[in-house]
């Protein structure tokens, strides 16, 4: 193999390592552009979990009154917060797949 034929191989190896390099660089923007989007999701889901935490613990707070005849209003109230521990079980269940 002369030289003109090892220049034309780096030549080449040279071309193909700087195509790869631009095939790996817009693949790194497009998974930084998906992490973006996943971080801002997840942001949005830890928000809506932390208010339902919120309603769980303001729930929980009006169930611990002093009971009396208002069994109607505790069993509302239970239901709903069988509802708020739903919602949050499917957030978290949505933050542990992501």
């Amino acid at each position: 193999m002369n030289v003109i034929d090892q220049l034309d191989q780096i030549e080449l190896k040279a071309r193909q390592l700087l195509l790869k390099l631009e095939r790996l660089r817009l693949e790194n923007a497009e998974l930084k552009e998906e992490n973006e989007h996943l971080k801002a999701e997840l942001d949005k889901q830890r928000g809506a979990v932390g208010v339902l935490k919120d309603k769980l613990e303001k729930t929980h707070g009006v169930l611990e009154l002093p009971k009396g005849n208002d069994s109607e209003q505790a069993q509302q109230l239970r239901q709903q917060l069988d509802q708020y521990i739903r919602e949050i079980d499917k957030c978290i269940e949505w933050l542990h797949n992501y």
